[in-house]
């Protein structure tokens, strides 16, 4: 059943809380068969890699808790996009930044939702942005 639930992304907030411990907020819509509920907001910590785990790695308390189904594969699928497609790192990003490290930084996620039924991101098409911005 096509769009039947899909979750939009729209930012992961980023702090270096100390010694180069990383914790953030991802926030996100739910889309279900077309009606949106708005500004759900999560909170992760962030593993480095290490021996075991190549890139770094996203730490839910209990993404369970909000009851959407495949919402740990959407984790492991905004964590894949973020800490692998775009080779981003927590670390470097501070390091680049010329604020304080322990001013939050963002990571915003335009035009994507991740789709239940395929377990997938995708990018929105663009006729539908298109609509959106009439």
């Amino acid at each position: 059943m096509t769009g039947f639930i899909k979750i939009h992304p729209h930012f992961l907030m980023l702090i270096c809380s100390s010694d180069d411990v990383f914790s953030g907020t991802l926030s996100f819509s739910l889309e279900q068969y077309g009606l949106m509920l708005k500004n759900f907001h999560i909170s992760l910590e962030l593993t480095p890699p290490n021996e075991h785990y190549e890139h770094w790695r996203f730490i839910c308390d209990d993404p369970g808790q909000l009851n959407v189904p495949s919402f740990v594969t959407f984790i492991k699928s905004i964590e894949h996009y973020i800490f692998i497609t775009m080779n981003f790192s927590p670390e470097a990003a501070a390091q680049q930044d010329k604020r304080s490290k322990t001013q939050p930084f963002h990571l915003y996620f335009d035009d994507m939702f991740f789709d239940i039924n395929e377990g997938s991101l995708k990018k929105e098409p663009s006729s539908k942005i298109a609509d959106a911005k009439k």
